[in-house]
């Protein structure tokens, strides 16, 4: 494939691709596993609180308190990321329709609202979804993200294109 050759992608961003992209980057970030873990040991603690209560006193024993505790961890646990995506939705509807020019300076962003030129210094790494190119920022948080969506691509090809312009800069392969 020819690195040189610049890949475009035309799309209105989707609440599941944010939220795609939202769940890679807590993936391979260590703040975003850490959090994951920190929610997931809560519930666990919760849940084993609730349990060993009924067990050992019945269900009349477990307080509104402990429930609602209960509950919020679920929530959070099942809400944060969805919310996020659909804070973030609103943001990218604003800006309109994306296009996208992802060529061997970096990555040329065009909506109707705003343009964004990013050269490939910026990221340090690409993790590739079912749905999108989730390219990250090197820092330890890897709080910046640059969500592509596969659909934006005009051609199945240009996936192909894509994963070698982003080897060629980043210095290794999209990874799952």
């Amino acid at each position: 494939m020819a690195v040189d050759v610049p890949v475009q992608l035309t799309y209105t961003v989707t609440w599941r691709e944010i939220s795609d992209g939202l769940k890679i980057q807590l993936r391979h970030s260590p703040i975003g596993r850490w959090c994951h873990r920190i929610m997931w040991g809560l519930g666990a603690f919760f849940a084993f609180a609730v349990a060993a209560t009924v067990l050992t006193r019945g269900i009349g024993a477990v307080d509104a308190s402990t429930w609602i505790a209960f509950l919020v961890t679920c929530l959070l646990l099942a809400g944060v990321r969805w919310v996020s995506a659909l804070g973030l939705l609103g943001y990218a509807r604003h800006l309109g329709e994306h296009r996208v020019t992802v060529d061997a300076s970096g990555i040329r962003t065009v909506t109707e609202r705003h343009t964004q030129e990013t050269g490939w210094q910026f990221y340090g790494r690409c993790v590739e979804g079912r749905r999108v190119f989730v390219l990250l920022t090197p820092d330890a948080s890897r709080a910046g993200v640059m969500i592509l969506p596969k659909r934006g691509l005009a051609a199945p090809q240009d996936s192909d294109r894509l994963r070698e312009l982003i080897a060629a800069h980043l210095g290794h392969h999209p990874t799952g």
